[in-house]
């Protein structure tokens, strides 16, 4: 009787993880089906749709087209602040950052 409890549990925990999963994923990335007969799917053969989504129809992660730069790795950023710092070479500042006041 344990065994079909933990059995119960754990098909119930794999079809949550894998709608949500299928409902949060972008419609582009969705592969094979789309995401609406995914879902339906999934909820309608159960664990069979789900393990077949996890399989072939999950977005594959590192297709990332939008990379993020630290700022002194980005060239833009480092020639703006060059171009700063050429504009104001006298200036004197405190250790604060902000301009010192004679």
């Amino acid at each position: 009787m344990r065994f079909i409890y933990l059995g119960v549990i754990a098909w119930v925990v794999l079809t949550v993880f894998t709608v949500v999963f299928a409902a949060s994923a972008n419609p582009r990335d969705v592969r094979v089906l789309r995401k609406g007969i995914w879902i339906l799917l999934i909820i309608g053969v159960p664990v069979f749709g789900a393990l077949l989504y996890l399989v072939n129809g999950r977005p594959i992660g590192g297709k990332s087209t939008k990379t993020t730069l630290a700022p002194d790795d980005d060239p833009e950023f480092l020639r703006r602040l060059a171009e700063q710092l050429k504009d104001d070479p006298d200036e004197e500042q405190k250790p604060g950052g902000e301009p010192k006041d004679d």
